[in-house]
Formats: C-alpha cells, sequence, structure tokens
C-alpha cells in the first residue's frame, strides 16, 4: 500500500527547498573562472544527473561540514534548477544564493535532491565540487562536477527551511478541525491568508518556517481569530511555485498548533512594538487531498508518528 501521507510530506519538502532558506540573494553580476581538474563523468552517477536534468529538479548545494558535523545551520551555498547533463557534471540555473558562493569554486559539497530510483536503490544526494559560477548570465548559472558519490541520507537530515522570499509561498489557513468542522474548504474564506501580492504591509504577516513535518507563521495580531493558541486545530492550504511548471502546486494539511506568542521583532522592523505580530507554529497531522464527495471538500488521511513533526 502506498503510503500517501509520506509521499506527500516529500513532496512539500522538495517543493520548499526552492523557497530560499536563509538570507538568500542573488550573485553579482561577474563571472567566476572553472575549477581545474575535474575528473570525467562516472558511468554509475550520469544516469542520475539526466534524470535530475530531464525533471528540471530542485537542488539545495550544502557546504560538506553541514553533512559532517551534527547541529550546523542548515544554509545551502545556492538553491538551483538542474538544466544540463554532461561530461562536465551538471549545469543548474541559480534561483537563491548566498554571498560565500561568490568564493566557492572548488568547494567540496552535498547536493540534495528528491528521491530517485536508480539501479532498484533511492539516492536523494550526491558529493561533488562548485566547478564553475557564472553570475553575468541571466539566470545566473553553476556547474556541479562529476558526482563522486550517490547516496541516500535519511530524511531526518532535512530540517524545517527558513523562507526568505514570500513571493513562492501561499497559506490560507482556518481554525476547524479535519473531518468534523462544517466548512466545505475550497469554498469558504480563510481566517488567515498570507499573499505577498495581496494586502498587509511587507515585514508584517509571512511565512517563516516550512517543512514536510509543519510549518511556522507570523502574523498582525488583529488577523489572528478568537480562540486560536496552543493546541488548537487548524486546517491549511499551502501553495507553493513550482519553478518548472511556473505555477503555484497546492497542498493540503491539517495539523495542531504547537505553539503560540508574540514573535520576536528588532528595534525599527514592522510590528517591533510588544504583541503586534503572532509567531503561529503548527505540526501536521493529517493530509488532504481535493475530493468533490468530502463534505469538507478534502479527504483526510492520518500521517503516522514517524511522519508527524513541525515544532516552535
Amino acid at each position: 500500500m502506498v503510503d500517501w501521507s509520506w509521499w506527500a510530506g516529500v513532496g512539500l519538502a522538495c517543493a520548499a527547498s526552492g523557497l530560499g532558506g536563509f538570507v538568500l540573494g542573488r550573485l553579482s553580476r561577474r563571472s567566476i573562472v572553472c575549477a581545474h581538474g575535474t575528473a570525467a563523468i562516472a558511468g554509475d552517477t550520469g544516469p542520475a544527473l539526466r534524470i535530475l536534468a530531464g525533471a528540471g529538479t530542485g537542488i539545495d548545494v550544502m557546504p560538506r561540514a553541514w553533512v559532517e558535523v551534527e547541529g550546523m545551520p542548515y544554509e545551502p551555498l545556492a538553491r538551483c534548477a538542474a538544466r544540463q547533463a554532461g561530461a562536465d557534471g551538471l549545469s543548474c540555473e541559480i534561483f537563491a544564493s548566498s554571498p560565500a558562493l561568490e568564493s566557492a569554486v572548488g568547494t567540496p559539497v552535498t547536493c540534495f535532491f528528491a528521491p530517485v530510483r536508480l539501479h532498484g536503490k533511492a539516492v536523494n544526494a550526491f558529493e561533488t565540487v562548485i566547478a564553475a559560477v557564472d553570475a553575468a548570465l541571466e539566470p545566473p548559472r553553476l556547474v556541479l562536477g562529476p558526482p563522486t558519490e550517490l547516496l541516500n541520507i535519511p530524511r531526518r537530515k532535512h530540517p524545517r527551511k527558513r523562507v526568505s522570499d514570500q513571493r513562492f509561498v501561499r497559506v490560507r489557513l482556518w481554525a476547524a478541525e479535519a473531518g468534523k468542522t462544517p466548512l466545505h474548504f475550497p469554498d469558504s474564506p480563510p481566517d488567515i491568508w498570507i499573499n505577498a501580492y495581496e494586502g498587509g504591509r511587507e515585514g508584517e504577516s509571512a511565512v517563516t518556517d516550512i517543512s514536510a513535518g509543519g510549518l511556522a507563521i507570523e502574523v498582525r495580531a488583529s488577523q489572528v481569530p478568537p480562540g486560536l493558541g496552543r493546541g488548537s486545530q487548524v486546517v491549511i492550504k499551502c501553495s507553493l511555485f513550482q519553478f518548472k511548471e511556473k505555477q503555484f502546486k497546492p497542498y493540503w494539511y491539517a495539523g495542531e498548533v504547537r505553539f503560540f506568542g508574540d514573535a520576536p521583532r528588532g528595534e525599527g522592523q514592522p510590528g517591533s512594538q510588544p504583541g503586534a505580530i503572532r509567531r503561529i507554529a503548527i505540526g501536521f497531522t493529517h493530509v488532504g487531498a481535493p475530493d468533490a464527495k468530502s463534505p469538507q471538500g478534502v479527504a483526510w488521511t492520518e500521517r503516522t508518528p514517524m511522519d508527524k513533526g513541525g515544532g516552535e
């Protein structure tokens, strides 16, 4: 039997990998020359690279030290989409990057992507070096050298990611319980609506963290529905931008509020007054799928204890 809740979690995590996980920006417009001495593409890694390029797969390029040292923050050097596989490795379009990328040519990295099957085994990462970066192109590009090793790193290695670009995520939240509240969610106005293109002032309402196990949002106190607090049941429609299809894809979840309180704000930031902005962290308990026959318009599947997550 297919574990749909697990696959939905994987889908959300993979989509989230394209959102920017820290203070991601664009590279300055200059070319950086290739690193020399990269090996020819290995025969057993070529098919994997072609699969990634053919699907336009999103890739997180992580410093090797992040994998080797427990507890390091999840701060990719770049987030990119695979475009072309060849003898020199994998050419990728950069859509978000760290300033450190400009001096990272030759750096050993571990690259994470949505799991694929190769020779009967699942892989979700490979080790290589950054062979080249060209920021003068639009969009900017980087070349990942031929992989030295294909890996399958446990999902626990993928923590919640901070979202820096609100244009790529939209959230609707209802203070409601999956399977019980008499609402038809696809047609009902949400209690909280986060959309960078509609309403509000920049720096107030935002999706701050997201993972396969939960998400966290920050909203104006005036947006919070009465009675919502720690332990409350909620329904969420989270729409994430798909870079290959150039459109938003919706994900339905039900969950429980794990944390509710004031959001930290620096002096001078929007909503810096005490109590002005609330932080709400939600752990997913159910995954949903649109269903016209369901009274709520969504059919729910409970997530297993292993899949449940989300924290403060």
